[in-house]
């Protein structure tokens, strides 16, 4: 399920495989200084931290910085990042900063909970995303793909948010999947309560940073408390319905309760259970639609890596078979989703904190100090990666992929705390990406400037507007 070997195409594509000419996907320009202190708080860095990151970042892969009173170890080495997500992984839990910001969108669930809480927690979800219980996902990643593509194809020609579109695709997966549908959560009603709670955990605190909640009233924290309200009260009231249930469907979530009834009293079985159903269902489905989306951008700016990708998705649709074998005729595909989340990590930082001093990479780093990780520039930096700033589904061939270091590419995190759920984000992006460019060509809209924002989560600003045209 999670291993997509690379085989040559079910046919030969009918354009030669030449070349392509390689293009600069949207990314902010890299300074070249650092940004004011005001600036990462209430300027544009703090409405966008990607905007803040100057050149030299991508070309010293360890630095040191303080930033008010807290001590920053930004990596990028490789090495480093291994000593902090697995060589020393105990020694480097989420701050309690960070924990503060996400807290009151995800409780307690398995991104936010730490030590023995998480430990437990990760074992008793493992056996929800074994491969053979993963595989059962497979047909609703499917048929709500056909679902989204059977609308586009009531026009001919048609301009469509891409970004929307997949955000209204994996919401439906997710409650299909997780929820049998029972929840009660309708996309239009739901999606903007999900984007204020988003907003709101991804913006900078300055009264979390200092202690005074008080100063964090903004109107983004104001309508994030509303989102939040309404949709963990909706999951609570479906939680409590499915507890009581006599004959509850056999679903994600009545298993998961289950695994918590084993271990947990009712009450706080319950209240992990809708920690979790938040996590995965704010964090599940907003991070594929985004690099759903971003695939899209990415092979509408390339016509030839899209053709390619499109004749690959037709055979390997028109041969048949069970979703498994269709996932293991998509090799090209499989080094573009991968070149996609180079290029735009679903989740662009991940922040650590030393509970005792220890060193990284030759570096000393104190107790108490903050070790900051940013796919987003371990991504792209230049000593990693060659031409990092160009799309290239070639550097995720088998002969590249060799050479690359085990974190070197770290789009799901890495070590003991890798997303849980990425083999089924995986399958669920490949197989709805097949089915879309089987059906579809991609075209940009003139005119539309792209750039991603930063928030908890990487994103198109303003959405991706696209052309949508059946082949």
């Amino acid at each position: 399920m999670t291993d997509f070997a690379f085989a040559p195409f079910a046919q030969e594509p009918s354009s030669p495989r030449a070349p392509p000419t390689r293009f600069r996907p949207a990314a902010p320009d890299q300074p070249e200084t650092w940004p004011s202190l005001y600036d990462v708080f209430l300027g544009e860095t703090s409405r966008n931290p990607l905007v803040g990151w100057p050149r030299e970042t991508f070309d010293v892969l360890n630095r040191k910085t303080r930033i008010l009173h807290l001590t920053y170890h930004g990596i990028s080495d490789p090495e480093g990042i291994k000593r902090v997500f697995l060589d020393n992984a105990a020694n480097y839990p989420k701050p309690g900063l960070v924990r503060k910001m996400v807290a009151p969108a995800l409780g307690d669930g398995l991104f936010s909970a730490e030590g023995e809480l998480w430990r437990d927690q990760r074992r008793l979800m493992a056996p929800a995303f074994t491969p053979a219980a993963l595989a059962g996902f497979n047909p609703t990643f499917m048929s709500v793909a056909r679902r989204t593509a059977d609308r586009w194809a009531m026009g001919s020609v048609e301009r469509v948010d891409i970004a929307a579109e997949a955000t209204r695709t994996t919401f439906e997966i997710i409650d299909e999947a997780l929820f049998s549908g029972e929840a009660g959560l309708d996309f239009r009603d739901t999606a903007p309560h999900l984007e204020a709670l988003i907003a709101a955990a991804g913006e900078y605190r300055l009264g979390v940073l200092f202690g005074m909640p008080w100063l964090d009233q903004s109107a983004v924290q104001r309508r994030g408390a509303r989102g939040r309200k309404a949709l963990l009260g909706q999951l609570a009231d479906f939680i409590a319905k499915r507890q009581a249930a006599p004959a509850p469907s056999e679903d994600f979530m009545t298993r998961l309760l289950d695994a918590f009834a084993e271990r947990y009293e009712p009450r706080v079985a319950a209240k992990l259970a809708l920690d979790n159903a938040a996590t995965f269902f704010v964090a599940g489905h907003e991070t594929t639609a985004n690099g759903l989306a971003w695939a899209i951008y990415l092979l509408s700016r390339d016509p030839q890596a899209q053709d390619w990708a499109r004749e690959e998705s037709q055979a390997a649709l028109d041969a048949g078979g069970s979703p498994a074998e269709i996932l293991a005729r998509l090799p090209y595909l499989r080094m573009v989703w991968d070149e996609t989340l180079r290029l735009y990590p679903p989740v662009p930082r991940m922040d650590r904190q030393a509970l005792e001093d220890d060193e990284i990479c030759g570096q000393p780093v104190r107790k108490g100090e903050m070790v900051s990780v940013w796919p987003w520039v371990v991504h792209r930096h230049r000593k990693l990666w060659n031409e990092p700033e160009l799309f290239n589904p070639e550097n995720f061939d088998p002969e590249a992929k060799a050479q690359h270091h085990r974190f070197q590419y770290i789009p799901f995190g890495a070590g003991p705390r890798i997303c849980i759920g990425m083999a089924f984000a995986q399958a669920e992006a490949l197989l709805i990406l097949s089915h879309w460019l089987a059906r579809f060509r991609f075209r940009p809209v003139e005119g539309h400037t792209v750039m991603p924002l930063a928030h908890t989560t990487l994103r198109p600003r303003g959405g991706l507007p696209m052309m949508v045209e059946r082949v």
